[in-house]
């Protein structure tokens, strides 16, 4: 018996995806054929995009009115403020590099004597 007694549960999902994608292609591609369909969807995804204008206009508004900043307004902020940070750090002096010697702050004892 080269075969099991159950079937390969992978297998059989892989057959039919295969098989629902194989219809769904065939369905799609005869669909776009007609040119109502092609029509109809060209509508719906102008409505689509003519309501998500709307919908960004009418957002801006309200955030306007509430005194919240948009998306575009923290993203100008932000932009604003790491050109700010970018001149800043070209205005500061560049940081001394570590000396390997300590600071010297004791005097020796002979010149301690002539003050």
């Amino acid at each position: 018996m080269s075969g099991s007694l159950f079937p390969d549960p992978m297998q059989l999902w892989r057959e039919a995806l295969t098989r629902l994608e194989k219809d769904v292609n065939a369905l799609a591609t005869g669909s776009l054929e007609s040119q109502d369909v092609v029509r109809s969807m060209h509508q719906v995804s102008t409505a689509s995009l003519g309501m998500q204008s709307m919908l960004e206009r009418l957002l801006d508004a309200y955030l306007r009115k509430a005194n919240l900043p948009s998306r575009k307004d923290v993203a100008a902020l932000a932009d604003t403020l790491a050109r700010v940070e970018e001149k800043l750090d070209r205005l500061l002096p560049a940081a001394p590099p570590p000396s390997s010697r300590p600071a010297r702050t004791r005097r020796p004892a002979a010149a301690k004597k002539k003050d």
